[in-house]
């Protein structure tokens, strides 16, 4: 009989011990979706001005890239020939930024790191190429 209550009171206290365990657990997911939940909005935010300032910079790209096929078209043609391809070139790296930009999902901090890093590299050479391209010696 003794033994019996043993066993019931060492069960007893073995589920205490489950379930308490198990509260602690709950508050430790509870915590860690808040966190996921305040890391998203923040990424998300960062998102946004990212992707805006983004957009600006292309779209003042295509309309330096559209003055500059007005300019070479009112030029000469031996000025024509040898700057058309050129800005063509940069006409298309401008299109594959905007898609790149468009087409972008999260995958992680890291890749979003270094998306932002290699974006922000390409829009600056298709930008100083755009800015210098009457100044290059051939």
């Amino acid at each position: 009989m003794k033994n019996k209550y043993f066993i019931l009171i060492g069960i007893v206290l073995i589920a205490g011990a489950v379930f308490t365990g198990c509260s602690g657990s709950k508050e430790n997911v509870n915590q860690a979706n808040e966190d996921l939940k305040v890391e998203q909005a923040q990424y998300e935010k960062e998102w946004q001005q990212f992707k805006s300032d983004a957009e600006l910079k292309v779209n003042d790209n295509e309309q330096k890239i559209n003055e500059l096929k007005v300019n070479i078209k009112t030029a000469r043609e031996d000025f024509q020939l040898k700057y058309e391809k050129e800005v063509t070139a940069l006409e298309q790296k401008n299109i594959e930024l905007k898609k790149k930009i468009s087409e972008y999902k999260y995958e992680g901090n890291d890749k979003w790191a270094q998306f932002k890093q290699e974006f922000n590299r390409d829009i600056d050479i298709v930008g100083n190429a755009i800015k210098n391209i009457f100044t290059k010696k051939d």
